[in-house]
């Protein structure tokens, strides 16, 4: 097995930006993983205007960003409805090398969501291939129907398996990959205490050279608040590329 990424999510306009560039810079496997929701990242928002100076900053142009987007923002990009937050975002290039600047887009579906229709997520799939749109997953019967529905119709897409859907349990057994040929990767309940043992057992469910990303986000907050740790998110990445480094080609 093998890591593509090391997701550290959750930073927002509490985040010292240096330092988080500084947690960017790691590795080139670590990855910053910004939640949007119409209630924090609206124009006008502090995580919105602290997400636009980040953007802006020099040092943050070869930053690997994935956008997170829950609520009614995720319902509707589903619908195919895109947020102008996010339309801007979504065709945001970077000047030097014209790639995207955000070039993973995570929508944390749940099965208390509206997701009857897919025609409209079809679309915003096709028109934007050199982007990876991954879905939260596991095997409700709602979010089940939904992604099914995608891959019979053979769209490009990636799964994060996370039986908790963001409450940071862990779930009492790592799951093998479920669609054939669509990349999985896994959350819950990940820690930089725990990571090295959770990347053991994420190992034997996997084929061997499998590449595979992990996600923390609820383990990574300072204890007793929802502000992002820069030092226990410094300690995850850590542990997990030690890991990798080690056991990559298990």
């Amino acid at each position: 097995m093998q890591l593509r990424y090391i997701t550290c999510s959750g930073a927002n306009e509490n985040t010292n930006i240096k330092e988080l560039i500084n947690l960017a810079n790691t590795s080139n496997l670590v990855e910053i993983g910004i939640i949007a929701n119409s209630s924090t990242m609206k124009k006008g928002k502090p995580q919105y205007e602290w997400f636009e100076q980040l953007l802006n900053t020099q040092e943050s142009a070869n930053m690997k960003l994935a956008l997170h987007i829950n609520g009614d923002w995720c319902t509707d990009l589903c619908a195919g409805k895109i947020a102008p937050e996010l339309k801007e975002l979504l065709d945001l290039k970077n000047q030097t090398t014209g790639t995207p600047v955000i070039n993973r887009w995570q929508l944390n579906i749940s099965n208390s969501m509206n997701l009857t229709k897919t025609d409209g997520i079809k679309s915003v799939i096709k028109d934007n291939p050199e982007k990876e749109f991954i879905f939260s997953f596991n095997k409700g019967p709602i979010v089940m129907m939904f992604v099914k529905q995608l891959y019979d119709a053979g769209l490009p897409f990636s799964l994060l398996y996370d039986s908790s859907y963001g409450s940071g349990r862990h779930p009492k057994l790592w799951e093998t990959p479920y669609f054939a040929g669509r990349d999985h990767g896994y959350s819950g309940g990940l820690s930089a205490e725990n990571i090295s043992e959770n990347l053991t057992e994420i190992s034997y469910v996997l084929p061997n050279f499998y590449k595979t990303w992990i996600d923390a986000e609820y383990n990574l907050k300072k204890q007793g608040t929802n502000q992002f740790d820069i030092n226990l998110a410094t300690n995850y990445v850590l542990n997990a590329l030690k890991w990798n480094n080690k056991n990559r080609q298990r």
